[in-house]
């Protein structure tokens, strides 16, 4: 029982309740007792003084106090007194009659005390085994009688109602201690409740999620720590679920990549094998296009590759000074055949004074292929491809853009996703891998820098690059 969270709470409140209740219960036994010693304590004394006061002149002329003075004297009182000297003689009165002999001989202490060596009387405070009640004995000085013995008046009074208010306290703890005990049962039972039904709840979602249901959530969403806790395991949930619709989505692109190539390959080998393909040239145009689907395949496997290290912060990159402008002209120059093929014109604008930028010139290189290859397929023909570059806080701005189609705003926030084509009819008979976008994202931010896209659908889309610059 003491494993489950009822158990605990029922068992915390417990203890608590029980270490409470007997303090509580031995330090107001403790004081009650104390207290109502004390005023007994006090209150015989004054009586006393004010028997001596009585007695004394009679001492002085040689007289005794009768019994009747004495038991009046005791009435007042409270309790017994009687007149006894220092050797235990009896002069009047009775002591208390369960008093035995030995228990008057051990009064003589009070003779060496130093409060009666002052005048001031003497007093104790016995607890006997056999009695129920406390009791007060006091002995206050008093003249000599005739045997010329120093003589003292004693008063003996039980503590009534000391034992009694005590036993009262402790079946006032004893009921407490009943109702506390029902009362923790009841609040452990509510608060265990309250707190495994979101617990139980988290866990059933947990086990549905573990099973495959990729939407199942929590309830358990309050606004304390348990909801805490459910809001967290549905945003884990969230992010899983996606994870795991991205794995789905990356398989499936990544087969129909990777089919539509070895479907041509295959179907031009087979063409070949059968010997369909009989003139020389019509064989080298089925060869061509072999060697084209494989460097295809080659392309996506190597920005899978990329992309797969990029992720998993096992691409190592080398950070070095470059110069921009040497960096375009050489990827401008490898791009020229596929520039004049569309009659595509680039143009730069680069700041003289610009200073070089703090990156890995073959990863910024790869980046910059990636920005003007998408740049030169998606511009209209005859269009200019533009290359800009400013200093902005501390870093260098590149941007490339292009006139053509654009991108609809709704499509912009994707564009950095795997395989993700903003036309889905379209296919990648131009080259591409879909994956370009992608990498380019993950190269900048490798290297410290941002990447943005901005795009008016029929006019201008510009990606801008901003890498760390040589101060």
């Amino acid at each position: 029982m003491t494993r489950s969270i009822f158990g605990k709470l029922l068992l915390s409140h417990l203890v608590i309740i029980l270490v409470s209740m007997l303090t509580m219960g031995l330090l107001m036994s403790y004081l009650v007792r104390d207290h109502v010693i004390e005023n007994k304590r006090r209150d015989l004394l004054a009586k006393g003084s004010a028997a001596v006061t009585i007695v004394t002149p009679l001492l002085t002329n040689g007289q005794k106090p009768s019994a009747a003075l004495l038991d009046a004297m005791s009435d007042m009182a409270g309790g017994d007194i009687w007149i006894m000297d220092k050797t235990g003689q009896i002069i009047a009165g009775q002591p208390p009659a369960r008093w035995k002999s030995r228990h008057l001989k051990n009064l003589a202490e009070f003779w060496n005390t130093a409060d009666w060596q002052d005048g001031s009387g003497a007093q104790k405070i016995l607890k006997p085994r056999r009695l129920r009640e406390p009791a007060i004995i006091a002995a206050l000085p008093l003249p000599a009688a005739g045997s010329g013995q120093q003589t003292a008046l004693f008063l003996f009074s039980p503590v009534t109602g000391a034992t009694r208010t005590a036993l009262a306290l402790e079946q006032l703890l004893l009921y407490s201690l009943g109702a506390g005990i029902l009362a923790a049962v009841l609040i452990g039972l509510l608060m265990a409740r309250s707190l495994t039904r979101p617990l139980a709840d988290i866990s059933r979602a947990a086990a549905a999620f573990a099973g495959g249901d990729y939407q199942s959530r929590t309830n358990a969403i309050k606004s304390d720590e348990i909801g805490q806790l459910g809001r967290t395991f549905n945003s884990m949930a969230s992010e899983l679920a996606q994870i795991e619709q991205n794995r789905r989505e990356f398989l499936s692109d990544v087969s129909h990549e990777l089919k539509t190539p070895v479907a041509s390959i295959q179907a031009l080998a087979e063409t070949m094998l059968d010997g369909l393909a009989k003139k020389p040239e019509q064989r080298e145009r089925y060869l061509a296009s072999i060697v084209g689907e494989t460097k295809r395949i080659g392309r996506l496997v190597g920005d899978l590759l990329d992309l797969s290290q990029l992720e998993s912060g096992e691409l190592t990159i080398v950070r070095e000074k470059i110069s921009l402008s040497e960096l375009i002209t050489v990827h401008c120059t490898k791009l020229m055949p596929f520039l004049e093929a569309k009659s595509l014109i680039i143009t730069t604008e680069l700041p003289e004074t610009i200073p070089p930028v703090i990156a890995d010139p073959d990863r910024l290189g790869q980046v910059l292929a990636n920005l003007l290859t998408n740049a030169i397929r998606h511009a209209d023909t005859g269009s200019i491809i533009a290359i800009t570059a400013h200093p902005h806080q501390q870093q260098i701005a590149l941007t490339v853009s292009n006139t053509g189609p654009g991108i609809p705003a709704e499509h912009l926030p994707h564009i950095w996703e795997r395989f993700y084509r903003v036309e889905k009819s379209r296919s990648r008979g131009d080259g591409g891998t879909g994956l370009g976008l992608a990498i380019t994202k993950k190269l900048v931010e490798a290297m410290g820098g941002t990447v943005n896209a901005s795009s008016t659908p029929g006019e201008i889309t510009a990606f801008t690059i901003t890498l760390p610059a040589k101060q």
